[in-house]
This record gives C-alpha cells, sequence and structure tokens, in this order.
C-alpha cells in the first residue's frame, strides 16, 4: 500500500469527534490527533477553563462542552448537545491511590460513576445512533491496570477490567449494525494525572524499573494508536482492548 493510501485512511475530514476528559493529559494529545487528521472536534471535560486553553492551543473551531462525567442528567445533555457523532472516545476519567481500606463509600461510588458507568451510558446514548446510520466507532480508555494486580489501585483497576468487558459485549451487539466498539489500555505515562510519580523519584524510578522499554509511555504515543484504532485502516478489529504499555503487563 502506498504512503497516500495509508494517509487518507487516516484522514478524518469530516468526521465528528466527541472527546470526553478533553482538557486532561491524553485527551488533549487526542484533540490534538485528530485536528491533525482533520476531524471536527467536540471537546467535552467539566474544566471550562481547560476547555478553553485546549480551544484556543488548537487554534479555534472546537466545539466545547461542560459537563460533569459523574451525573447521569449531565450525560444525556452532553449526548443532546453534541448531535451526531462519528466517532466517541470514552476518556474522561478518576484515579484514586489509596488502599481500599481507608477508602470511603462515596469515593468507590464517584470512581466507579466516572470510570465505568459514564463510558456505558454515553455508549447507551450516542451508540444507537451510530447504528441508525449503520457506522460508527466508540474507543473506550481502560488501563494496564485491568490486567495486572497494583495495590492501592483497586478501585480503580476493578472500573478500568469492567470498561474492558463492557467492550468486548457491546462490540458483538453493535458490530452487527456497523459499529466498532474498541479500547486502549494505556500502561504508566506522564500526565497531569500521574504528577504524583513526579514529585517521588523513588517511586518514578520503581516505576521505570518494571517496564521493559525502559521508560514512562507519553500522550501522544497513545492518541496515534486511537487515531490509528478509529480509522479505516483497523476496520477488522472489534471488541478489542489494545495494551500499550511498554510490556508492563507481561512482567
Amino acid at each position: 500500500m502506498s504512503a497516500s493510501a495509508i494517509a487518507a485512511k487516516l484522514d478524518m475530514s469530516g468526521r465528528r469527534v466527541l472527546i470526553t476528559g478533553a482538557a486532561g493529559g491524553l485527551g488533549t494529545a487526542f484533540a490534538h490527533a485528530f485536528r491533525g487528521a482533520g476531524a471536527t472536534l467536540l471537546l467535552a471535560d467539566k474544566d471550562q477553563a481547560g476547555l478553553d486553553r485546549l480551544a484556543g492551543a488548537l487554534g479555534g473551531g472546537a466545539d466545547t462542552l461542560v459537563y460533569d462525567q459523574a451525573d447521569l442528567a449531565s450525560l444525556e445533555r452532553l449526548a443532546r448537545d453534541a448531535g451526531p457523532v462519528d466517532i466517541l472516545i470514552n476518556n474522561a476519567g478518576l484515579l484514586l491511590v489509596k488502599p481500599i481500606a481507608e477508602t470511603r463509600p462515596e469515593e468507590i461510588r464517584e470512581l466507579v460513576l466516572v470510570d465505568l458507568v459514564g463510558p456505558m451510558v454515553l455508549t447507551r446514548l450516542i451508540g444507537p445512533a451510530m447504528a441508525a446510520r449503520g457506522s460508527g466507532v466508540i474507543i473506550n480508555i481502560s488501563s494496564q491496570l485491568a490486567f495486572c494486580g497494583a495495590e492501592g489501585r483497586s478501585v480503580y483497576a476493578a472500573a478500568k477490567a469492567g470498561l474492558a468487558q463492557f467492550t468486548r459485549s457491546a462490540a458483538v451487539e453493535l458490530g452487527r449494525q456497523g459499529v466498532r466498539v474498541l479500547a486502549v489500555a494505556p500502561g504508566r505515562l506522564l500526565t497531569p494525572m500521574t504528577t504524583y510519580l513526579q514529585g517521588d523519584e523513588e517511586a518514578y524510578k520503581a516505576g521505570i524499573a518494571r517496564v521493559p522499554v525502559g521508560r514512562y509511555g507519553t500522550p501522544e504515543e497513545i492518541a496515534e494508536l486511537v487515531l490509528f484504532l478509529a480509522s479505516p485502516a483497523a476496520g477488522y478489529i472489534v471488541g478489542e482492548t489494545v495494551i500499550a504499555d511498554g510490556g508492563y503487563v507481561l512482567g
């Protein structure tokens, strides 16, 4: 296949892409990658100032939508306000690093609402319209911790594992109607969500020691993978959770 043919498959011109958690580190990388591929962006987050900064960095032209991932009524408003969506990236997430014995029930509830229930609800709200058109892509952002144990992250890992299983089942249901559902499970990345690592040299080095490639990943690397999975070039990949963690779960 020629370089021009490959580029054509990655061209997102005319595609409406909804990115949740867009103001965060991964969301920002997704926005830049899809904007670079020509997509029309719908950027959603609870952080209005962060959305405004991102829209400015993109040079304008992106719609920003403020919502609360943990609020079911807000999710319904988001789906309504977004209008037609060709590609949904369920990226919004909440990280909790705390021993389970010290975790409050309300913290468990909030994390599960944000990391698992939110993507399920948005799939329910947006997926049927995709199916009615006979095309669409939904990409859920899971985690490497869906596939391995990690002290102090049991609630987060459980929610992300649930998201991976939801991806499989939703893919079977919606795939018959022309909608591909996939997930990506990033490993340790240097993002605003993991700044606690950057302030702890011992934890930082220990984390790298467990990664066979010897470094943390970047949001841009995950964005490039998501762009590929959302494109026709990945048209025969359905229901998979692609682990991008530098080999962490192999150890």
